[in-house]
């Protein structure tokens, strides 16, 4: 079982392949140049993986964990 659940938005990939560069075991681009979810354990470094999501222009790229939502980060409500 992964400690991510990663999620990609397909429709709003605009191809530039950047998360491919940073996290090429689980990111990659298909034949029509739009991100694909690969192995979401392959990239042992977490930095990378969250460097792979930020590197993203569209921002099409979610990452979480057990404890919540780790990229983008949830702005948290003032009382």
């Amino acid at each position: 079982m992964s400690k991510y659940t990663i999620t990609v938005e397909r429709e709003k990939c605009q191809g530039y392949g950047k998360c491919a560069h940073w996290a090429p075991d689980t990111f990659s681009l298909d034949e029509e140049n739009k991100v694909v979810l690969g192995d979401p354990d392959a990239t042992e470094d977490d930095k990378m993986l969250v460097r792979a999501a930020k590197s993203c222009p569209y921002r099409v790229i979610t990452i979480g964990d057990a404890d919540g939502q780790i990229f983008p980060p949830v702005k948290k409500k003032k009382d």
